[in-house]
């Protein structure tokens, strides 16, 4: 039997990791970045593999960097599975003047981790997912003990087609939407694509796809498939400025493609970038990826944005408004404008 709904009301409050603040307070947000996206594992048992004090200050000396540029929020999306650390993210929270907003979740690419896998609904041990409570523990006690309280719930779908880990963990995460209103964020893949997939696997559990947002949906080069994406009343997660997997014009291009067609209330723009990650090293991030920072928005992509036409008030929406929106709960209200008049 399905858990009592009981869901948070929304709120005027954030919990961000140096206490709440008032809705009002979030100023210029970006919506999905990472502070440091790592295996914890690994530098326990080779500590040399990174100075994580030195990281510290390095991330908050580029958020300060931003904040000089008006940024005043970012949501670290960070999760389960990608190295998320409460205690790192705090250092770094009391030496920027940047809020930081967390989130729960799971990134599961290759399989669950052995601690869930084998419990679960249709498991070797059948019962109840303890994703669900688990998660909704960051949400409504607080994440790793502390007072920061997560505002998201995330996973990742990288699939053409639903696998059991996949399903499994869309349930799980519709459960915890269910249970707290939290929006539902969704990594997608753009080159597959398979936003709708991912909209597909939450609405069968009943998640209404004003509460999601489809991260990297606006890397699409399918215009029409993501104008079909749009339309759904998703927000659509144009969120990896910076990174060099798409032309830069593309980016911008399809921004001002779907705030054309009526779908600015549904766009958050970010730059998906981690201070610290150690999937590469940190000499090759930045042969490849120069721009790949916290500031390149403000510094190159809206100045793009306001020559091609977008007023003042247009991106007020994008990186206020609709951040507040989805933070404060009331997400839903894009089922009101999903569609161009």
């Amino acid at each position: 039997m399905p858990a009592e709904d009981t869901r948070t009301t929304p709120s005027d409050r954030i919990s961000t990791v140096r206490g709440d603040i008032s809705a009002d307070a979030l100023g210029m947000t970006l919506t999905h970045e990472h502070l440091f996206v790592w295996n914890p594992e690994f530098h326990r048992n080779f500590p040399a593999l990174w100075d994580s004090a030195a990281g510290v200050e390095r991330a908050a000396r580029q958020l300060d960097d931003a904040y000089e540029l008006g940024i005043r929020t970012i949501v670290d999306l960070t999760v389960l599975g990608q190295g998320r650390d409460p205690q790192l993210i705090a250092q770094v929270a009391e030496k920027t003047r940047v809020n930081i907003v967390l989130a729960t979740g799971i990134y599961a690419l290759d399989g669950l981790p052995q601690i869930v896998r084998y419990r679960g609904p249709g498991e070797i041990l059948d019962m109840p997912d303890p994703l669900v409570d688990l998660l909704e523990s960051d949400i409504r006690d607080g994440v790793a003990g502390t007072a920061a309280k997560a505002s998201l719930v995330k996973f990742a779908c990288e699939d053409q087609e639903a696998g059991p880990t996949l399903r499994r963990v869309a349930a799980a995460v519709a459960e915890v939407h269910r249970r707290t209103g939290v929006p539902v964020v969704v990594h997608t893949d753009p080159d597959l694509p398979n936003a709708l997939l991912a909209l597909d696997l939450l609405g069968k559990h009943g998640v209404d796809p004003g509460d999601v947002v489809l991260a990297h949906a606006g890397d699409i080069a399918d215009t029409g498939y993501l104008r079909e994406v749009a339309d759904s009343g998703a927000y659509i997660g144009c969120d990896r400025f910076g990174m060099v997997m798409v032309p830069e014009e593309q980016r911008v291009s399809n921004v001002l493609d779907l705030v054309a067609r009526g779908h600015l209330r549904q766009l958050l723009l970010s730059h998906d970038c981690a201070s610290f990650i150690d999937h590469f090293p940190e000499e090759v991030r930045q042969s490849m990826m120069p721009d790949w920072s916290y500031d390149h928005l403000p510094l190159r992509v809206i100045p793009a944005l306001r020559r091609a036409g977008l007023a003042d008030g247009d991106l007020t929406t994008l990186f206020e408004d609709n951040p507040r929106r989805l933070l404060t709960g009331r997400a839903a209200a894009n089922r009101e404008t999903r569609h161009a008049p």
